[in-house]
């Protein structure tokens, strides 16, 4: 398949993200979908970068370097390492969350619940 074109596709689903499709010379049509990363780092300017990567990754899965004819020296590139440190701020994210939902409850409860509600009573004029 020799790719022509590519389309970027904005919003696929209700979480948003793209679907980028690489439009072949004999109709062929490949298609990566990808969800909006929690961060909102997903955008039109570089999904076609990261559906690439997606590619190039999808096509290497289960091969070896020895298989590919490389010494596994290739310098990845900037949509690689952009997506690695996407994954890399996921897992964080779910660390630190799992970190604060511990932390609440070993603490609970800490003290008494907030009042909804403000009660007076109103004072009398004192004789002395």
């Amino acid at each position: 398949m020799q790719i022509i074109g590519t389309e970027v596709i904005e919003g696929h689903d209700a979480k948003g993200g793209f679907v980028v499709e690489f439009l072949g010379d004999g109709g062929e049509k490949v298609s990566v979908h990808m969800a909006q990363s929690e961060n909102g780092g997903l955008n039109r300017d570089n999904a076609l970068q990261k559906a690439q990567v997606l590619l190039v990754q999808a096509s290497r899965f289960g091969a070896t370097a020895e298989s590919e004819g490389g010494d596994g020296a290739d310098e990845p590139s900037d949509a690689v390492e952009s997506l690695r440190q996407e994954q890399h701020e996921k897992a964080d994210s779910k660390n630190s969350d799992s970190a604060l939902q511990e932390g609440l409850e070993d603490t609970f409860p800490a003290s008494d619940p907030v009042s909804a509600s403000y009660t007076s009573t109103i004072a009398s004029d004192r004789k002395h």
